[in-house]
This record gives structure tokens, sequence and C-alpha cells, in this order.
């Protein structure tokens, strides 16, 4: 009887470690200085490349509540926070836009999300910080400021505990590849901070990355694992490790990721023209792994919406007294729609060629709009009132172009009477192309 209920109790107990684990996430909060709809990022291989994520909408006190699906533990970029999610979690959220070091976590991975408050930026030059440009700082006291915040941001990990070995994995490789990319980054910011005269930046960024590359080198000495796709720093220097490293020493899933990445960042800006699909192919043959010929397909079976001829979708956005228009009450016009944002320098260059163009062509037939998705309406009002436009102004939330593979401002699309799209990824009214498909059109 024993040995039967001995039998029993086993049985049971392989079941119960056979039930699957829960896959939802709940997070709730409150988020400040954010926009109502923001998308949180998921940073994972694919979900980076093909720009996946979670949709958050706040009510008017900023807070939200949300649950979804995850398989596996994985980065998410909300604003300037980073949080590190498991299935099965539930936390509670504060995240300051402006600041992330007042971001507060509370629940399951609270752990790992407080630790990557203070995580660094990679495009803000990793440890690289005012005091490395002072007049009498030169290469070996450089080398000396980076070694010691390296060495501390290794203390504050080696005595990190309550999180996950592979938490702990992907942070020393960010450590790692933080101290790299701060190398890599003092020259281009020490030109700018040390007024460097142009005649000899060169030498200088030259001088500095033969000094500092003995020590780099020792900080790239993981980056051969596929597992550090997952680590922002790392994705912004994996193709130098492959360089340094040589490709015979890398994962295989490395060198696909860097011709899918590249391939889909010209798809996002010039969408699925002739010369991009010709690419298409090239890729295709060069990367091996099944997984990223799949990344392929779906970011390239994205853009069969905005082909020419397709309708336009659904598209809403709000005049300066916050009136909501549907790009669907425009129809029986010719849409020429320049879509930016205050923040965005090569919009505000392209801006004078559209209002031109709007001037000369914009009337009862032909409706010229322009729309911006700066976060907060306060700057584009302020924007607007120091500048004259000749088109027709509107603000939306980022999140309504969902559908349009809004990757980057400007963009320009021209879209006919009927509705359907001429080009979703028309050339920038600087261009004579621009002028050409719009009466060609008229």
């Amino acid at each position: 009887m024993k040995s039967i209920l001995i039998t029993f109790c086993v049985t049971i107990g392989f079941i119960s470690c056979q039930k699957p684990l829960p896959k939802t996430v709940h997070l709730y909060g409150e988020l400040k200085n954010f926009g109502t709809e923001l998308s949180m990022g998921k940073q994972t291989p694919e979900g980076y490349i093909l720009r996946e994520g979670e949709t958050i909408t706040s009510d008017e006190q900023n807070k939200f509540d949300i649950t979804f699906e995850l398989d596996a533990p994985a980065y998410f970029r909300l604003g300037r926070n980073t949080l590190y999610l498991t299935p099965g979690d539930e936390l509670e959220v504060f995240c300051d836009m402006n600041d992330p070091n007042a971001g507060s976590f509370k629940g399951d991975g609270a752990l790992a999300c407080m630790y990557l408050r203070a995580k660094p930026f990679p495009k803000g030059g990793s440890y690289i910080g005012r005091e490395f440009f002072e007049p009498d700082t030169d290469f070996p006291k450089v080398k000396e400021l980076l070694e010691v915040k390296i060495s501390e941001a290794l203390q504050k990990l080696d005595t990190l505990s309550g999180v996950s070995e592979q938490f702990k994995k992907m942070e020393y490789g960010r450590i790692q590849f933080d101290a790299a990319n701060s190398y890599f980054s003092y020259s281009n910011y020490a030109t700018y901070y040390l007024k460097i005269p142009q005649d000899q930046i060169k030498s200088f960024s030259d001088s500095a990355n033969a000094y500092f590359k003995p020590t780099v080198k020792k900080y790239l000495k993981l980056g051969g694992d596929a597992d550090y796709l997952n680590v922002d720093t790392y994705r912004s220097i994996c193709d130098v490790c492959v360089e340094e490293l040589g490709e015979e020493n890398v994962d295989q899933a490395i060198k696909d990721f860097i011709s899918t990445f590249k391939l889909n960042m010209t798809l996002s800006s010039k969408g699925p023209i002739e010369e991009v699909l010709e690419e298409k192919k090239k890729v295709e043959e060069e990367v091996l792994l099944p997984e990223y010929k799949e990344i392929i397909s779906k970011a390239f079976s994205k853009y069969d919406a905005l082909m020419p001829g397709m309708p336009a979708p659904e598209l809403a956005f709000n005049t300066e007294d916050g009136k909501a228009t549907p790009l669907a009450s425009l129809k029986g016009k010719l849409v020429v729609i320049d879509v930016w944002a205050t923040w965005c320098g090569p919009c505000i260059a392209e801006s004078p060629y559209f209002e031109k163009l709007a001037k000369r062509y914009g009337n009862e037939a032909v409706e010229f709009i322009s729309i911006s998705i700066d976060s907060s309406d306060k700057p584009w009002k302020k924007y607007l009132a120091k500048h004259e436009k000749k088109s027709k102004q509107y603000i939306c939330n980022r999140t309504n172009f969902a559908k349009y593979e809004l990757f980057g401002v400007p963009r320009f699309m021209i879209i006919d009477k009927q509705g359907n799209f001429i080009d979703a990824f028309a050339p920038a009214p600087s261009n004579e192309r621009f002028e050409e498909l719009i009466k060609q059109n008229i």
C-alpha cells in the first residue's frame, strides 16, 4: 500500500511539474510626462527589427493597466526606462519620461527593473560624461576615468541578488559592450566639447582610436554570443564585433541579424521599391537561419497594404483646438501629407519646400496637410505661432500611424481622390520627383 501511495505521489508530482508556466504579464501604474498612448517596444532581436511591442493607453490621471502574453523573459523599452519582464510577472510601475532614475517598481521583477533605471544609453556615449572633456584630460586620464566607471558598474552587478542568472549574464555583457562603446564614442564627443578645429578632427580621432584600441579589444571578447542581441548596446556595435573577432568566431544569428536589420532599415525609409526588392533577394541568399528568413518575410508582408492603389488605412488627427479630423473626410481631393515633428532637423529643413508647393498647388482639389507627431502639443503650438504655414496643420499620436509603418520622420505621402495610395513613401519635397507626382495626379 505504501509503495502504491509513493508511486501515486511521484506521478502527481511529475504531472504538476509538467504544468505549463503562466505566460501572462500584468503591468499597471502611472506614466508621467508620456503621451496618452505609446508603444512599449520589445527588445528581442525579432521584436527590435520588426518594431514589435505592447500598446499602453493612459487615462486622464496618467494611470494604465495592461496584460499581455510573453513566452520568455525579455527586455522592453518604456520611454527612457528599460524593463526586464518574465512570463507570469505582475508589476506595479511608475515611470517619468523625463527622468528614468525616478522610476519605481513593485512586485515580480522589480529588482531587475530597479537595477536597469541607471543603465547607460548607447547613443549617449554609454559611460562618457562631461568630466571627460576638461582641458587637462588627456587620453590616459580618459582611460582612468572610464575604468573607474566600469569597475563601479561591475561591483554593482556583483552585489545584485534576487535576479536570474540569465539576467546577470546579459547585464555583465552590457557592461562590457558599454565599455567598448564608451571608447568608440569618446572622439566624437571630444571634437565637439573640446572644439577641435575641423582640419584636426581626423588626426585627433585616429590618435584616440589607436590609443584605446588594445583596451577596446578586451571588452569585445564576448561579442560572438548571439544571446547578447537582446541587449541594446550590443546591437549598436555587433557589426564591430564581427570585424574584430572574425566571422568564423561569431554565431550565425549575429551575422543574420546584421543583414536582416540593415535590409529592414532600408525598407522602412524607402518602402518596397524595386531597388529594395533587389536587395531583399541578395539578403535572403546570405541569411542562413530560418528564423531570420521568416523575419524578412514578416517585414515585407507589412508593406503589402501600403502599395500604390491600396486604400490608405484609417487615420485621425487633431486641429490646434483639439477637433478630430479623419483622413476619410478628405476623400474627393488629392491629399499631400507631410509627417513631421518639431524636434526633427530634417523635417524643418524640408518644410519650406513643402510649403512652397502648398502655396503653388493647394486649392479645392488638392489638400496639403502637415501632421506633427510631437508627444505634447505645447512645442507644436509654440512652433506654429512663430512660423506661418500654407498647409493645414494637425497633430496626432505616433501610434496612430501603426498601420503606415512609420519608422521615422520626415515622411511624405500622396493619396488620390478615392483615398488610395499613390505613394506611401514619396520622395522629399526638395526632390523634383515629388512635384511631378503631384502634377501627374491632379
